[in-house]
């Protein structure tokens, strides 16, 4: 995990349903107002070079440099005001892909980005009006967006720590938040029956194998074979399943990226 001195104090609420004005008082500390400058300006630019928010998702490491603490990092999270992931990027990948986190734990490839709940407190930072005012110090076309901002926080904020996959088994279409996964053209009992058996006991992290036994079937590699089907051709590639480490168990996680 990643460290940086002694922790500033930090509200010790992590309650939601605070008004931007409760919200705004501690962002007074100069520090955390750098941050969510800092968030906004790379949400501009993922506007501009039409990307997904998570291709220009802010580090860890830069944020320390801008003399934040893990405790900022917690009460930023707490407040609603970011979204973390831990990068897990390789070289083959076409875009930058996370594993979105629900722990406020903090590793040296952690990124964060501005929720729409950060994207208003934003707008009310004297210093966002000012790159909004003088453009001259960025690309060409910045200023005067804070509301296309915003739009853009509400449409690909989809991947929220909390959220859960929904199974329609009369649909065969597994989705999040209303974004499709995968859609079953064909049966595919094994991978079906995976993720009937989540649905059924409401997406715990893991679950055991629940395919039937069947005789000489190694039943650990037909449990890694239907992971790895899951895997493919998702049409949103949110939802990543792993193996337990046993062959007897099925993990699943939130992912952002292709």
């Amino acid at each position: 995990m990643i460290t940086n001195g002694k922790p500033r104090g930090a509200s010790a609420s992590c309650a939601d349903g605070h008004s931007d004005a409760q919200v705004a008082e501690p962002l007074r500390n100069r520090a955390q107002q750098a941050a969510i400058v800092e968030l906004f300006r790379a949400y501009q630019y993922a506007i501009h070079a039409g990307r997904d928010p998570w291709d220009f998702a802010v580090s860890a490491s830069t944020l320390l440099r801008m003399n934040l603490t893990e405790s900022d990092f917690r009460w930023l999270v707490c407040e609603g005001l970011v979204h973390h992931g831990r990068e897990v990027t390789r070289s083959d990948d076409m875009s930058r892909r996370f594993r979105i986190m629900n722990q406020l734990l903090f590793y040296k490839r952690t990124c964060f980005v501005l929720t729409p709940r950060g994207c208003e407190l934003a707008d009310a930072l004297p210093e966002v009006v000012d790159i909004a005012r003088n453009n001259h110090r960025y690309p060409s076309g910045f200023g005067n967006e804070i509301a296309q901002v915003r739009e853009f926080a509400e449409v690909f904020q989809v991947q929220l720590p909390h959220a859960r996959p929904h199974w329609d088994a009369d649909r065969r279409e597994l989705s999040v938040n209303g974004l499709l996964i995968k859609r079953f053209k064909w049966p595919a009992a094994n991978q079906e029956t995976v993720l009937a058996a989540f649905a059924e006991e409401d997406w715990p992290f893991r679950i055991d194998d629940p395919l039937p036994p069947q005789p000489e079937v190694d039943s650990k590699r037909r449990l890694s074979d239907t992971i790895k089907c899951l895997n493919r051709k998702q049409q949103h590639p949110l939802i990543h399943f792993h193996g337990d480490g046993t062959g007897e168990g099925i993990t699943w996680e939130l992912m952002h990226g292709s």
